[in-house]
């Protein structure tokens, strides 16, 4: 896969889950992308990042304005992707890890 297509398919999955508009073409969202392949980190592991933060900021008023880029693909990408997810609400006995799984994340 070409790294432009690698920008193109992270960039276009958050706007499709956060429901927002950001551009695969700025430089900072490359360089940030850029610098997380270059530590070995592969799209699967930002389509991960993604999801866990959208279950966990997603509907929270406060850190919904973080689903950006410049978050989400900071230096804090490795413990975002590494951190263990709670259950969506003392209902569901499915956590969100079970849901990342069953959609095969």
């Amino acid at each position: 896969m070409k790294e432009k297509e690698i920008y193109t398919r992270v960039v276009e999955y958050l706007n499709k889950k956060t429901k927002s508009n950001f551009k695969e073409t700025t430089q900072t969202t490359i360089n940030l992308i850029k610098s997380r392949i270059a530590e070995g980190f592969n799209p699967e592991d930002f389509k991960i990042v993604i999801d866990k933060k959208v279950l966990s900021w997603g509907n929270d008023p406060e850190y919904c304005k973080y689903l950006r880029p410049a978050t989400l693909f900071g230096t804090k990408f490795e413990s975002y992707l590494n951190e263990k997810t709670k259950p969506l609400n003392n209902k569901s006995k499915l956590s969100a890890q079970q849901t990342l799984e069953k959609h095969g994340l």
